[in-house]
């Protein structure tokens, strides 16, 4: 049996699913789901939690060793998930890594010293954590954090 489309329903058909792709090829789909741009650290072992510093072996750290770099510290032990940031200025920043408006996770945007929240919303904080724009209901939190040689001790 021979199923025959016209030539709108086929436009009609492709159109919907070109426009799909192209809207999952730039992140719009991760957005709405809240899957954020930032990565957690690709070698193991590479921070601790003692109960009140969270220390970050800035060797085993790739993803924050070049400015705006960025990378995300999660864990059982940690009493919220961390966000550290190494701004274009040269200073690390850590914040937990939930957006005061619905609580999605937060990526530094490349080149504005910027943190965007990962949802549709788009909430945008300075380095402070000072809300910039967008429905979010107050500062992020940030935490105080020390160099330490080669480590970053952040008071949680």
């Amino acid at each position: 049996m021979s199923t025959t489309v016209s030539r709108r329903a086929f436009l009609k058909m492709t159109g919907v699913a070109g426009g799909t792709m192209l809207l999952a090829g730039c992140g719009f789909i991760d957005s709405i789901r809240g899957i954020p741009e930032t990565g957690l650290p690709q070698i193991e072992n590479a921070w601790s939690y003692d109960g009140s510093t969270l220390s970050l072996d800035l060797s085993r750290l790739p993803e924050i060793q070049s400015l705006g770099g960025a990378v995300r510290i999660e864990g059982e032990a940690l009493p919220a998930p961390i966000l550290i940031v190494l701004g274009e200025n040269g200073e690390y920043y850590a914040f937990k890594n939930a957006c005061t408006h619905g609580g999605r996770m937060i990526d530094p945007v490349a080149g504005t010293m910027t943190l965007q929240c990962c949802s549709a919303s788009k909430s945008t904080y300075d380095y402070d954590g000072n809300v910039i724009s967008g429905p979010a209901q107050g500062p992020l939190t940030s935490f105080p954090l020390t160099l330490d040689g080669s480590y970053l001790l952040i008071e949680v």
